[in-house]
């Protein structure tokens, strides 16, 4: 480890010297020369040191958790992502189109030829009228390709 150490403070100094040099004289190829040199020597010290630290063998494991945590797999947050976005346009569209504020939440499954909906659920205010959730309805189930959508009651609504 010394020896990668000494390497650095080398190759720093043939930095310094090269930018001085290159600032007094003018001449960038000396500068560009003293920096190859100062690399080359960098990656001997380097190459000699390697052995020494694989003898070494340094134990650098990382200390485990009692609990592992479980993010699924790439496929599985990439859906849960998709399915965030789909619900957060439909519901801006929803409200745009009806003038009325509705919640979804919609079930997505990895199926053989993609990903599908499988599920939806709204919820609507209680004072929502029945043509309008009809409309809502028909809408979601052409778009996601749903036999039927459920209604639920909205949180502290009724």
């Amino acid at each position: 480890m010394q020896q990668i150490k000494t390497a650095v403070a080398v190759f720093c100094i043939a930095c310094i010297s090269a930018e001085l040099v290159a600032q007094l004289v003018g001449d960038t190829r000396g500068k560009q020369c003293i920096k190859a040199a100062a690399g080359l020597y960098i990656l001997i010290a380097i190459s000699n040191a390697l052995p020494l630290l694989r003898a070494q063998s340094l134990d650098l494991a990382l200390p485990q958790s009692r609990q592992q945590a479980d993010f699924g797999s790439a496929e599985d947050l990439i859906v849960q992502e998709a399915q965030q976005k789909l619900e957060t346009q439909l519901e801006a569209q929803i409200l745009a189109q009806t003038g009325w504020p509705a919640s979804l939440q919609l079930t997505l499954a990895q199926t053989g030829q993609g990903v599908e909906a499988v599920e939806a659920q709204v919820s609507l205010p209680p004072d929502c009228p029945g043509d309008t959730r009809a409309e809502i309805a028909s809408e979601l189930c052409s778009r996601l390709g749903l036999a039927s959508v459920e209604f639920v009651a909205e949180e502290g609504g009724g």
